[in-house]
């Protein structure tokens, strides 16, 4: 199964190549950690993925629908008039999963065990809200899940939790990871890619 390609994608803003002929094909199970400076390409990188941006030039094969996100600005990504357990059972609510709600508490318990699921998403703080997004996104019953800076907002001890939680929960899906933290890498047993100058190479 292609869960989404790059393949010599090059994405230009302006006079600014941002992307140069940047190929990536994750594999069913395997886990990708994109590391790499502010404003490397990162969080676009993902997009393409995703099919949230256009490439200038290459081929681009989006990830399937139903794959799990986590975006960097978790701000917008829930809906605050929602209730937490209803912004997590969504992706699979969406794909007429019967076992939506029941899959979203389970994982609430394991990723947020202190957040009450009947709260308004609106009453979440920052960090509150990332680990609502990461459960979301394994709520989603796709094959890959793509994560950017998933842990940025949490403490080191909800991020080891939650990287031991992912690492469990992921299974067969693969999982692209864009992360300033090498430690993220070493937990998830990740291979590392280094986006600098507008391509990707091992790190």
């Amino acid at each position: 199964m292609t869960l989404g390609r790059l393949l010599r994608a090059t994405v230009r803003r302006g006079h600014s190549v941002v992307l140069d002929g940047v190929s990536l094909e994750p594999s069913p199970g395997e886990r990708l950690a994109v590391v790499g400076g502010n404003g490397a390409g990162k969080t676009t990188l993902l997009r393409l993925l995703l099919g949230l941006e256009r490439a200038c030039d290459g081929v681009v094969q989006v990830a399937p629908s139903g794959c799990g996100y986590v975006p960097q600005s978790v701000e917008d990504s829930l809906f605050p008039w929602r209730s937490v357990l209803s912004n997590v059972a969504m992706p699979a609510r969406l794909a007429r999963c019967a076992d939506a709600d029941a899959r979203a508490a389970s994982l609430l318990e394991l990723i947020a065990p202190t957040i009450d699921p009947r709260r308004s998403a609106s009453r979440l703080s920052g960090g509150e809200r990332q680990l609502v997004a990461i459960a979301r996104a394994l709520t989603a019953p796709g094959p890959m899940v793509l994560a950017d800076e998933p842990f940025s907002a949490l403490s080191p001890s909800a991020r080891d939790r939650v990287r031991r939680v992912l690492d469990q929960q992921l299974g067969r899906r693969a999982l692209v990871l864009v992360t300033h933290d090498r430690a993220d890498v070493t937990a998830l047993g990740a291979r590392a890619l280094e986006l600098t100058g507008g391509h990707l190479e091992a790190a």
